[in-house]
Order: C-alpha cells, then sequence, then structure tokens
C-alpha cells in the first residue's frame, strides 16, 4: 500500500511538473528571442540567413 502512495505522488509531481517546465522553457526562449529583436517566437529558424 505504501508503494501504491508513494507512487501516486510521484506521479502526480510528474504530471504537474513537466508542462510547468515546459512552458517556462518557452517562455525563456521568447524572451531571449525578444531581446535579440526576433519578431517572429514561433519560427524554428530564427537567426538563420534566408536565401
Amino acid at each position: 500500500m505504501r508503494i501504491i502512495i508513494a507512487i501516486s505522488i510521484v506521479g502526480v509531481g510528474v504530471a504537474i511538473g513537466v508542462p510547468v517546465l515546459i512552458m517556462t522553457m518557452k517562455r525563456r526562449r521568447r524572451d531571449k528571442r525578444r531581446r535579440r529583436g526576433i519578431k517572429d517566437y514561433n519560427s524554428p529558424n530564427n537567426g538563420t540567413a534566408r536565401s
């Protein structure tokens, strides 16, 4: 019973922590691009030369 409770607590922590981590990383990346003057935050190839 203790193992089930421990696993469920870890699972809830992971289920909450992963989306928060993803949102934080996106926000940080967007902020860095904004500081560099890149307007389109969602484009994967920002900062690369286009021909």
